[in-house]
């Protein structure tokens, strides 16, 4: 049976982002657990010549290189600062990355899953705060103008009710709000509902 026919480029776009984003966490997680491993030492380059320990070289663009001692770098990776920056650090960037490119797209008529990655981006962006403009609140409720949620897809997927809205102000975006397993589920679920609305596929209720 064929594919359906696209009938939105910029949905199936952008959903193709989010999703490989969702995957590439999943690789840092892998590659995390392996480097974290105390036998992962063994993986460590032979100690050069003029060296007293096994180091890398980063490459500049120069043509030199960053030294780097491989096995202090590599156990820094057991300390639980490291585990959780680098959490913070690999969804801070595909939060601003997605976000980056449904802003480019209108929010995709400010979709309540689009929604969601454009607060936490902006969130991520503004000292880590959930900070709501007076542009996209509603006057007379003091609520958010357009929802930000996942509700349409969370039982289906088999996850939390993740939701947005201006009771957050001053708030910590990550990871007081939520933590990776929430910014991966609103990446999933962005994925998922941008793939139905690019291939004109039904929308839950």
């Amino acid at each position: 049976m064929s594919n359906p026919a696209i009938v939105n480029q910029a949905a199936v776009e952008v959903a193709t982002l989010a999703q490989r984003m969702t995957s590439l966490y999943f690789s840092h997680v892998a590659a995390m657990y392996v480097a974290r491993d105390m036998r992962a030492a063994a993986l460590a380059p032979a100690i050069e010549p003029g060296q007293h320990v096994p180091v890398l070289r980063i490459p500049r663009r120069d043509g030199n290189a960053m030294i780097m001692w491989f096995n202090h770098y590599l156990e820094k990776n057991r300390e639980q600062e490291t585990i959780e920056d680098f959490d913070k650090v690999w969804l801070t960037g595909a939060l601003l990355t997605v976000g980056d490119a449904l802003g480019a797209n209108g929010y995709f008529n400010h979709e309540p899953e689009a929604e969601m990655i454009r607060h936490l981006r902006n969130g991520i962006a503004h000292g880590n705060r959930f900070t709501f403009s007076s542009s996209v609140k509603n006057k007379s409720t003091g609520k958010l103008k357009y929802p930000a949620n996942i509700f349409r897809y969370a039982d289906y997927q088999k996850m939390p009710r993740h939701e947005i809205d201006t009771h957050l102000e001053g708030s910590e975006a990550m990871w007081a709000w939520g933590g990776p397993d929430a910014a991966v589920d609103c990446l999933t679920v962005l994925g998922v509902h941008l793939w139905n609305v690019g291939y004109g596929l039904p929308i839950p209720q």
